[in-house]
């Protein structure tokens, strides 16, 4: 298997940043290649900002573990609809994955992560 989809449990930033690192490892483990993690936050407003903040929390998370080496690279929503780099290159590489992934809905944001 080459790809795993994971749903973010917490919206604490800490304990999520925790959680991705962890899951990054066991899909290391197992010979993942690709990983899509999302994080889904419907609800009050309060809910939503701690989402906001548990998102940007595992961006910064990301960037750290790319800078050491630890993933190659990640391409979040955003990225899709901008065209980057890094999205076009999973579109090439990984197409009959992501033709089968469904897309980020209201309420819900994904990172893919490259391992």
């Amino acid at each position: 298997m080459i790809y795993k989809e994971i749903y973010i449990r917490s919206l604490l930033p800490d304990a999520a940043s925790t959680e991705l690192m962890y899951e990054i490892a066991a899909c290391r483990a197992d010979g993942i290649e690709l990983v899509r993690f999302n994080i889904s936050y419907n609800g009050d407003d309060r809910v939503i900002v701690d989402a906001k903040k548990t998102f940007s929390s595992l961006i910064r998370t990301l960037k750290l573990m790319k800078q050491k080496g630890s993933i190659q690279f990640f391409a979040t929503s955003n990225s899709f609809s901008t065209s980057s780099t890094e999205a076009i290159f999973l579109f090439n590489k990984y197409s009959e994955v992501l033709s089968s992934v469904p897309k980020s809905g209201e309420g819900e944001e994904f990172i893919y992560v490259k391992i």
